[in-house]
């Protein structure tokens, strides 16, 4: 009778332990969804301060935590606060300067030693008054490492009492995600930066060329083509000879003006001059097209926006002409909330592609390398649109900024 009474209960099995394990299940259940919709952020490409956000944001929903914040270990000796999501107060300031944390807190413990650390009550920590007023007991933090490298860390409040033993273990489970998060913006940024470099490189070059044609071989058959005039002028000259030589001045201008359009087309010099707007118009007033150009760019940008913006709708006009054989053309440039806006539709026959060997994805190119994005829409049949955004603010003209993710 007991002997069937045991087996009976062991195949019920203990309720209390059949409950910590379903609750065990829950956590890692809870945990793996955060971590995927974080994984899906990251894939998504977003900013390494939405990542940051969103990731003291699952933390703190998953920990059940007054707080969850992540630090920046910064080269020079100090730190930044990245990231904040619940308590706060005058010492936390996101994006700024993290300082004043005591020598046994968190942060210079994790520094010091690059492993979790803990506090189980600021109570018994000189300085901690400052977290005390802001409603925190204890906290936990984990290191985070970017490419071998001590990044910062991320840690969690409590207002009531010591965190739980595991907490440093389950923290952790949220580091490698957001290390990996870091290295992608990382190298994307860098990508960006080494691609604006290539650009800038080779709009140097190309205003290089201009100038020296400019004041080279155009001045010098400038100077020739005057000299052949004034000799078609002399007297003493037969007729044959002043027709041949009217013929040779006529060759000579052609050239210098086709010298013109080359020099013009590797680097105008009235954009460098000028800017965007009269560019341009200056563009429209040689199209092969009706054109129609609104400009509503007050003042001067960046060169590298400028020379990027120009080149899109040269391009672009240029493929309406060649390979669309469109018969009417729209431009416009629109600077908006610092941001330059421009668009140029035409009627042609569409079809027009970003791919190897297009001139539209070398257009792509420079616009990404400059912090912005080309966007094409040209059905068959249906014309075609181009339509790209560049950053024209104080982190315009295609500088990376790789402030967001710098480690140790």
């Amino acid at each position: 009778m007991s002997t069937r009474h045991d087996s009976a209960h062991r195949q019920r099995g203990n309720p209390i332990e059949e409950t910590e394990r379903l609750h065990r299940l829950c956590e890692l259940a809870d945990t793996q969804a955060a971590l995927k919709r974080l994984a899906v952020l990251i894939a998504r490409n977003d900013s390494p301060t939405e990542v940051f956000a969103a990731v003291t944001k699952e933390i703190r929903r998953r920990f059940g935590s007054v707080t969850a914040r992540m630090i920046r270990f910064e080269s020079h000796g100090t730190a930044t606060i990245v990231a904040n999501e619940g308590t706060a107060g005058p010492h936390v300031r996101v994006g700024e300067e993290w300082t004043n944390f005591p020598e046994r807190g968190l942060t210079c413990t994790v520094w010091r030693t690059g492993r979790p650390a803990r506090v189980d009550d600021y109570r018994e920590v000189p300085g901690g008054e400052v977290y005390l007023t802001e409603g925190l007991l204890s906290a936990v933090a984990v290191p985070v490492y970017v490419s071998g490298s001590l990044w910062g860390l991320i840690a969690i409040g409590s207002g009531t009492g010591p965190l739980p033993a595991d907490a440093e273990e389950r923290l952790s489970e949220f580091t490698g995600l957001t290390a990996t998060a870091i290295a992608t913006a990382q190298s994307r940024a860098e990508l960006i930066a080494s691609r604006a470099r290539i650009v800038a490189a080779a709009d140097e070059a190309r205003e290089r060329i201009e100038r020296n044609l400019h004041d080279g071989a155009q001045q010098q058959l400038v100077t020739l083509a005057l000299r052949i005039a004034t000799l078609t002028e002399c007297p003493d000259l037969t007729t044959s000879v002043r027709g041949e030589l009217q013929t040779v001045l006529s060759d000579l201008r052609t050239v210098l003006t086709e010298l013109r359009e080359i020099a013009r087309g590797i680097h105008p010099a009235v954009l460098s001059e000028a800017g965007l707007g009269p560019a341009l118009r200056s563009l429209a007033s040689r199209s092969a097209l009706p054109l129609r150009v609104r400009v509503d760019v007050p003042g001067r940008l960046a060169a590298p926006v400028e020379v990027g913006a120009y080149y899109v709708v040269s391009e672009s006009l240029t493929n309406a002409v060649k390979l669309a054989r469109a018969t009417h053309a729209e431009v416009s440039a629109v600077l908006d909330n610092e941001v330059l806006c421009v668009h140029v539709a035409d009627d042609g026959i569409g079809g027009a592609v970003c791919r190897g060997g297009s001139g539209l994805l070398g257009l792509q190119d420079r616009v990404e390398a400059l912090g912005g994005r080309l966007l094409v829409d040209s059905p068959l049949g249906g014309g075609t649109r181009i339509h790209c955004e560049i950053p024209a603010g104080k982190h315009g003209a295609g500088r990376a900024e790789l402030s967001d993710f710098p480690g140790r």
